[in-house]
């Protein structure tokens, strides 16, 4: 029964992959292990195989759906120049060794196309899974790998139209240029009936508000699309990824995402564990030595032809080596286009079985050397050779040798720009350290104080002066890279102010143990702000939420089980009868209130807001005299009731007559 083995592969996928997630394997590992353990070529779980395929070839066809959600045409934009300094050598290289590597060993010049083109592609669900995971993809090998993913998902639309060409020339007697033609026809013209249609389309079943309906249509575009181009002989997975790239350019897209994701998720992992199902164990074991041999040189190969690349774009070697491994497997598209490949006979059983073999493992080992990859760099980066191959040292400035008590900015990223904008507002003394050669050129053109350096070297700390310095802010997405900096900046500077942001709470510790004096995690600083919103919605005074604030982050967020957070509620239980609470305001330069006293501001009278304190140059002045007059730079504290503040603080900033409206 087909229900049977379905549930059958779902239970031993679930069994298999909590072991693996126990022993910190990546999931996908665990699904292709469960193809391996219940396919045909295993312990025989599974009697009809060809059914679970056909689930898996539906999973191909949503994921490449997604794929197109998630790419639109101002992405490839922003990621152009990356593609074409990266992917477009990676996949030429490797197009170019794979071809010559099997012609040299008296295969077809066709069919050793055929395999260079499977070689050259590496697979997105595996490379985005494993960044996501281990929170990579904001990093500069994450965006790396994300660019010249999109470039090769780009190129399976070229690959797809030439395998037909390449299958004439081996006995198929067919007009290959009719079929090519189209093709093209098909794929332009739903691209622009598309363009124009489905939006329309989309907003009338929208309209409705009918979730049901609205999943309806989007699986019948995905679906109908899929079916155009099987009927000229393209593959249905590119149907589904031009059907995506539509709903894409549309205001649709986020939410039919959202909506197809669960799908994808469990589709894909049918699809991974169909893969491992294919692996003649056999055949492996019979075949042992040449695989082995194949799959090394294949990973070194990819590995190589994404690390130069990277190298020569000017990143640096442990951000060249993380991309160039992210990319060393052969790819999901290559089975579909393997396929292909074995039905018009440019490749013969026993070499699809090989393939199959070297695919497999090479996805297998992927996520297993990327695990102990960042520690084998830390060792080679000590090396001479790649200490010449870094040239991560910014240049000589002597604007830098006159630093002193700065701040070290590591990332310049949302939060490192800001940052900087302030400190330069302030006119306090920084230096920016960016590992995107891109981002470095364009700042530093405009006049920033911006150089080009991996914050994790003791170099490049030097070259700052990190010694002089009296803060580091650490703003980098790669938390490898981020623990380094913050221990070797400890060891430099012991008086050194630390601060880090951090993606995750549980990074913290590790962050604090190796010396950072201030943690910010996004992930917390996010739950705090959503419950000090919730507190104002039921008129918690705005110092006692401050308060609670204080007490979790210094009770080392014991709070969240109920015990600070307890302590500091019992001091206070607010009355439904009592809405009144407090807020500041700072006089800005053009404010009419400079000059008067609190007694000619009426603004009890006016609004109903009572100024119960006023701090000035560090002092603070409780219950403040009617004849007090009020300063530039002073912070009034008031107290009142929520809807009044607004009216307070707009007559509290009203200029004076004859100054402009501009900001201090």
């Amino acid at each position: 029964m087909f229900l049977k083995d379905l549930l059958l592969v779902f239970l031993c996928a679930g069994v298999v992959v909590y072991l693996f997630h126990r022993l910190k394997i990546p999931t996908v590992v665990g699904l292709l292990a469960t193809g391996i353990v219940v396919g045909p070529y295993g312990l025989q779980v599974v009697d009809d195989v060809h059914r679970v395929e056909l689930l898996a070839e539906i999973g191909v066809v949503v994921l490449l759906f997604t794929v197109g959600l998630e790419f639109s045409l101002s992405r490839v934009v922003k990621m152009a120049t990356m593609m074409l300094q990266v992917g477009f050598p990676q996949v030429g290289f490797s197009l170019l060794a794979g071809t010559l590597a099997c012609m040299a060993t008296g295969i077809a010049w066709n069919s050793s196309v055929f395999a260079g083109m499977l070689v050259a592609m590496s697979s997105t669900a595996i490379v985005i899974k494993l960044l996501a995971d281990r929170g990579e993809l904001g990093t500069p090998h994450g965006r790396i790998s994300v660019a010249v993913l999109l470039f090769q998902d780009l190129l399976v639309v070229v690959c797809v139209l030439v395998v037909p060409l390449l299958a004439a020339e081996s006995g198929q007697h067919h007009s290959f240029l009719w079929d090519v033609s189209q093709g093209l026809a098909m794929v332009l013209a739903i691209i622009i009936v598309g363009r124009f249609a489905v939006p329309p389309l989309l907003y009338q079943i929208v309209q409705t508000r009918n979730r049901e309906l609205f999943l309806i249509c989007i699986f019948v575009i995905c679906i109908g699309t899929a079916a155009l181009t099987n009927m000229v002989d393209l593959s249905l997975p590119l149907g589904a990824f031009l059907a995506g790239l539509i709903i894409a350019e549309s205001e649709y897209g986020h939410q039919t995402l959202a909506e197809v994701m669960p799908f994808r998720d469990t589709l894909s992992s049918l699809f991974f564990i169909s893969v491992g199902m294919l692996l003649n164990i056999n055949y492996l074991m019979t075949h042992g030595w040449s695989i082995s041999l194949l799959l090394i040189a294949i990973l070194l190969l990819k590995a190589l032809t994404a690390t130069v690349p990277s190298l020569l774009a000017g990143y640096s070697f442990r951000t060249a080596v993380l991309a160039g491994v992210s990319l060393a497997q052969i790819g999901e598209f290559s089975f579909v286009l393997a396929k292909s490949g074995l039905e018009v006979k440019l490749m013969t059983a026993d070499q699809y079985q090989f393939f199959l073999a070297v695919s497999v493992l090479s996805m297998v080992a992927t996520p297993l050397v990327l695990a102990g990859l960042p520690r084998l760099i830390d060792l080679i980066e000590q090396s001479p050779l790649v200490k010449s191959w870094q040239n991560s040292t910014p240049q000589k400035d002597d604007l830098i040798d006159e630093l002193n008590g700065h701040v070290v900015i590591a990332g310049y990223g949302f939060n490192g720009r800001n940052l900087a904008t302030v400190l330069k507002e302030l006119k306090i003394p920084y230096v920016v350290l960016e590992m995107n050669p891109q981002t470095v050129r364009r700042e530093r053109a405009q006049g920033q104080s911006i150089y080009y350096g991996d914050s994790g070297r003791e170099s490049v700390l030097e070259h700052v002066h990190i010694e002089k310095a009296k803060a580091l802010v650490v703003a980098i997405n790669d938390p490898i890279s981020a623990r380094r900096t913050v221990q070797l900046a400890r060891q430099m500077n012991p008086d050194l102010h630390i601060v880090v942001r951090t993606r995750y709470f549980t990074e913290s510790f590790d962050l604090k143990r190796l010396g950072a004096n201030s943690i910010i995690s996004e992930e917390f600083e996010t739950s705090l702000e959503i419950f000090a919103h919730v507190l104002r919605e039921y008129h918690i005074p705005g110092n006692m939420i401050n308060r609670l604030v204080a007490n979790i982050r210094s009770d080392h967020y014991q709070a969240f089980r109920g015990q600070a957070l307890g302590r500091t509620l019992l001091s206070f239980t607010p009355d439904g009868n009592l809405d009144a609470q407090f807020e500041s305001c700072q006089l800005a330069p053009h404010s009419h209130a400079i000059g008067k006293t609190l007694g000619q501001l009426r603004l009890r009278n006016l609004t109903g807001v009572t100024i119960v304190a006023v701090k000035r140059k560090g002092q603070v002045v409780t219950n403040p005299a009617a004849d007090m007059k009020l300063e530039l730079g002073d912070v009034l504290v008031l107290l009142g009731q929520p809807e009044q503040f607004e009216t307070a603080i707009e007559l509290l900033e009203l200029p004076a007559e004859g100054k402009e409206d501009r900001p201090a």
